[in-house]
């Protein structure tokens, strides 16, 4: 990975943005894209699409990559100024316990830790109960309900934790689902805009938001429902299940370092998948297979019933520790999706149709 993309890895790995809050994360890849692509431009909830334009007027692909992250919302304020917060997203109480957080209030970005009661000031039942939302607060350090209110008023969003590790073995821990996605649509237009010239199909990318808070997948379905493409791919995490405890029983046996995660069975494109193995494996890039049984989790999921159904499927790049508040990834698993894509995209040479 050349020096200047893995600073956008970075930027964009810690740069705020919870779900129906992206504003900072979409003007980094914005900012990012508009250099190299023919168009770029922003739809109702925020999504942004970047496009290259192909030879071809009927072959059209979209590639999403959501840029929302997980995060919380201030919903009560304490008369001590303590701020009690509702999560965005499926987030884990457990993993968030003494975290330092950002708050994104009105008068800017401040600094906030999550707090519980200590453990000697509770008794023994007390030491055994499950933590719920309600137990934890935010401490930003204000003195009255008045003064946090100046800060965090209720509906202030916030960002849980603010690390990026660099570990052995080309692994980095950060927050990754899915600001890796957003990535990797990012680099596949700058490969793709510097061999224009081998581009029949036109590739959109999309950085969607509210992918971690909508069940109907906001961002995704009004980016499909406006472009109308041929087919839609998602580029999303995938749980690796080479950790302790892991039951590939009954989680498969994706592992990091193994290449891209290619989701097969019932919701996916089977001439889509098969099309994008076949250039895969005619790029000699290696690459995972996991199972889908009608739902994949991601941005692909909205696809299918989108106008009368777009040809979609999933490709991850598997993830350590999903929805912590650090997640672990491998940088040769990330190069290899963005591989994997392009390959695919150059492969096609005529106007094509994944419907069966």
């Amino acid at each position: 990975m050349s020096n200047h993309s893995l600073s956008f890895f970075k930027k964009l790995a810690l740069v705020p943005g919870p779900s129906g809050f992206e504003e900072q994360a979409r003007a980094v890849w914005r900012a990012e894209v508009t250099p190299f692509c023919d168009s770029v431009e922003t739809i109702a909830h925020g999504s942004e699409i970047a496009t290259l334009r192909g030879k071809s007027k009927a072959t059209s692909l979209l590639f999403m990559g959501h840029i929302d992250q997980l995060g919380l919302i201030v919903r009560y304020i304490s008369d001590e100024g303590f701020l009690y917060f509702a999560p965005i997203g499926g987030v884990d109480p457990d993993t968030i316990i003494s975290r330092r957080v950002r708050v994104l209030g009105p008068k800017g970005e401040i600094p906030g830790i999550i707090g519980k009661i200590a453990f000697h000031l509770q008794d023994g039942e007390e030491r055994k109960k499950k933590l719920e939302m309600q137990d934890l607060w935010i401490d930003i350090g204000a003195v009255s309900k008045k003064e946090a209110e100046e800060y965090a008023p209720v509906g202030t969003p916030v960002v849980i934790g603010e690390e990026y590790i660099e570990l052995l073995n080309g692994r980095v821990a950060s927050r990754i689902d899915n600001r890796f996605g957003a990535f990797v649509v990012a680099e596949l237009l700058r490969r793709l805009s510097k061999k224009r010239e081998r581009l029949f199909a036109t590739v959109h990318g999309a950085a969607t938001v509210q992918e971690e808070s909508s069940p109907s997948f906001t961002g995704a379905t009004t980016v499909a429902y406006h472009l109308k493409p041929t087919a839609a791919i998602a580029v999303d995490v995938n749980h690796s299940m080479d950790i302790p405890g892991g039951d590939k029983r009954k989680f498969g046996d994706a592992k990091m370092g193994g290449g891209p995660i290619i989701s097969i069975g019932v919701a996916s494109s089977k001439k889509l998948i098969a099309a994008v193995r076949v250039a895969a494996e005619g790029a000699g890039i290696a690459y995972q297979v996991d199972y889908e049984n009608g739902r994949m989790g991601t941005d692909a999921d909205a696809m299918p019933v989108i106008r009368a159904g777009i040809p979609t499927m999933s490709i991850g790049n598997p993830l350590r520790y999903m929805h912590n508040t650090v997640e672990m990834g491998q940088i040769s698993d990330i190069l290899q999706v963005i591989d994997i894509l392009e390959a695919f995209v150059l492969s096609i040479q005529e106007d094509v149709s994944y419907t069966p």
